[in-house]
């Protein structure tokens, strides 16, 4: 209730917004996981800019709850580990679907 009138506490805004991009990418545990707990609300849809441990830049588009555009960015030789679509890959730099 503290959210939506004085006293404000703006941790339960953020608190919103983080658990969001939370379903749609996670990056823990050495990997960087594309749309973990998707919501059978929402089939189809992309977000763009989502930003992962190690400094990655991460969007990516779905249909039917399935990746069907992908674009993970990292600094030139930087290496990462990326789980889309039940399968998982390993890049260097970025990695494009």
């Amino acid at each position: 209730m503290f959210d939506n009138h004085p006293p404000f506490q703006i941790d339960g805004n953020f608190g919103g917004t983080a658990g969001i991009a939370e379903m749609l990418m996670q990056s823990h545990e050495g990997f960087i996981h594309i749309l973990p707990a998707l919501p059978s609300a929402w089939p189809d849809g992309v977000f763009y800019g989502l930003r992962a441990r190690g400094g990655f830049s991460v969007s990516a588009k779905w249909k039917q709850g399935r990746v069907t555009e992908l674009r993970v960015e990292g600094r030139p030789g930087q290496k990462g580990r990326v789980r889309f679509n039940k399968r998982e890959e390993e890049f260097e730099g970025s990695f494009c679907l």
